[in-house]
């Protein structure tokens, strides 16, 4: 069965509006790109309890945890131990971080200086060293600063340059191509508020497809924007984690209860035929096979 993400992003300053969360638009583009389902996001402060907490909780809905910020050396980035306390298991020095510091130290110095042996680590540095008992350092992309994994839960930068490289390269990590969904986009040149009973008609005889109605209202031409995609299984795409699966009392298989590529694609192609069918003539301007929002 294909994973689901659950994002957590860690900061004061996120909740305190001192600095925009750039993170969530970035993970969601990233994850859905790449067929992922992106299917719960949080925003916790600083505190070691509300991380802790709030990293439980994913546990219990989603497959795969994502978290933004809180992993630098200074007194306020918790979140490394905050992920040990919830996993219950013990922060202990890891020899392979230690080994990447001391090279990243030595990079700089001559030649006849560069003994990474020799070099020693500052306290903030031994604080970056001292990892989950679990953590893998798991390296995407070559030459790139590992990402590290404790279990099912990846850590992330929270700045927003570093976030967003370290977020595409564990999306495409993370995706199933054979899972991705078709997906298809309306433009209207009609309101949004002209085409509600038509809508919520198309929705009532297609429950197997998810739709989505965006008003556009500074753009000359586009009124509305319709999106359609095929959901993986009966009751929402957001249903086909593993940890919905392995929860069912039914006694299905995964392979029984899941839609195959082809029912996807005929029920939303179904869905599409109905709305364009009952909508009001000439309002259709063009059918895109994608439901990107950016004109």
């Amino acid at each position: 069965s294909q994973r689901n993400v659950g994002l957590i992003i860690i900061g004061d300053e996120i909740l305190k509006g001192l600095t925009p969360d750039a993170n969530t638009n970035t993970a969601a583009m990233a994850l859905r790109a790449t067929g992922v389902p992106l299917t719960r996001v949080a925003v916790v402060s600083d505190d070691q309890d509300d991380i802790i907490k709030e990293i439980q909780r994913m546990q219990d809905e989603v497959d795969v945890v994502i978290t933004s910020g809180g992993v630098g050396p200074t007194h306020d980035d918790v979140t490394i131990k905050s992920i040990a306390s919830a996993l219950e298991v013990d922060m202990l020095f890891n020899t392979e971080m230690a080994q990447l510091l001391k090279e990243k130290m030595s990079s700089g110095k001559r030649d006849d200086d560069n003994d990474d042996d020799a070099v020693e680590l500052t306290d903030a540095q031994v604080k970056m060293a001292t990892l989950p008992a679990c953590a893998k350092l798991r390296y995407f992309k070559k030459d790139e600063w590992p990402v590290l994994q404790c279990k099912n839960i990846f850590i992330l930068p929270g700045v927003p340059q570093f976030f967003a490289k370290k977020v595409e390269a564990l999306a495409s990590h993370l995706s199933n191509q054979l899972e991705r969904r078709t997906t298809y986009k309306v433009v209207l040149s009609v309101d949004e508020n002209s085409i509600v009973s038509v809508l919520n008609s198309v929705v009532e005889r297609h429950p197997n497809v998810s739709i989505g109605s965006y008003p556009f209202v500074s753009h000359p031409d586009y009124k509305t924007v319709v999106t359609m995609e095929s959901r993986t299984m009966e009751g929402g795409y957001a249903r086909n984690s593993g940890i919905f699966l392995d929860r069912r009392n039914s006694g299905l298989s995964s392979e029984s209860v899941l839609f195959s590529r082809d029912q996807m694609d005929m029920h939303v192609e179904a869905a599409l035929a109905d709305l364009i069918h009952d909508l009001p003539t000439e309002s259709v301007l063009r059918v895109d096979n994608n439901d990107d929002l950016r004109f």
